[in-house]
């Protein structure tokens, strides 16, 4: 697996978190639709402090080169 397809992996498990994260907040408050929106914008928005939130285990995987 190429460094390119494992930061795709983390990228999508944290849009697929955020955006459930957003609609069981919509389900709870009656707006599912807005909430999925709202996850995403939030998991893009939160995709900047990565270097910060992103443990080192998680980012050393995706530096790592393939053997």
């Amino acid at each position: 697996m190429y460094n390119v397809d494992r930061v795709a992996v983390v990228a999508l498990c944290w849009f697929v978190l955020w955006i459930t994260v957003g609609i069981g907040i919509g389900v709870l408050l009656g707006t599912p639709g807005t909430g999925a929106v709202s996850g995403f914008f939030f998991a893009l928005l939160a995709t900047l402090g990565w270097p910060w939130i992103m443990p080192a285990s998680i980012n050393d995987w995706m530096d790592d080169l393939p053997v």
